[in-house]
């Protein structure tokens, strides 16, 4: 049982400490509650199921809680891919990398339209932000609309890639719920 609780552990290194302990902690006060009602550590671990299984649940439910976005957010989501399969990891790196690279690209485009405004407004030419769609190059009065219409339509698309990738996790998630009432059936 101890080394079914290392692999939990490893499997959720990227999660904070506290809460890291705090979850091996629930599992192993649940397989000691187990052991006591006279399972064997066999049916304890069976019950349980694949402990890689039940730390992508656990990583899955820290994500989708955690309602701030961060680097510590990142590194779970890093862990949270590398445990939720062959499928997921194409779909959600593909979700969340342009999810938010959408984000960013609507916050820059807007910025960068605003520059090349008040650019124009004090006389000053600033090559290098330009609006080019195919032969129409917009003008510097036109950038401003134009700036902030795309970075809305990117920053809402990379928002809703982001909500289909925490969608997703859910789903996975649910995995967590699935394993609990398996090992741990109300009477």
């Amino acid at each position: 049982m101890n080394d079914y609780l290392e692999k939990i552990e490893k499997y959720l290194k990227p999660m904070n400490v506290s809460e890291r302990i705090d979850i091996v902690k629930e599992i192993k006060s649940e397989m000691l509650e187990l052991e006591e009602d006279g399972r064997t550590a066999e049916e304890i671990i069976h019950r349980l199921g694949d402990p890689k299984e039940l730390a992508r649940a656990y990583l899955g439910e820290a994500i989708v809680k955690n309602k701030t976005f961060g680097w510590k957010k990142i590194s779970s989501l890093i862990a949270f891919y590398s445990l939720a399969g062959t499928v997921w990891m194409f779909v959600l790196p593909f979700t969340s990398i342009v999810g938010i690279a959408f984000m960013l690209s609507g916050v820059l485009v807007s910025v960068a339209g605003v520059i090349k405004f008040v650019g124009y407004l004090l006389r000053y030419n600033i090559p290098y932000i330009e609006f080019n769609f195919g032969q129409y190059s917009a003008s510097a009065i036109t950038i401003l609309p134009i700036a902030f219409l795309v970075g809305v339509l990117l920053f809402v698309s990379g928002n809703l890639l982001w909500k289909a990738t925490i969608k997703i996790i859910k789903g996975i998630s649910r995995t967590k719920e699935k394993i609990e009432e398996k090992a741990y059936p109300v009477n």
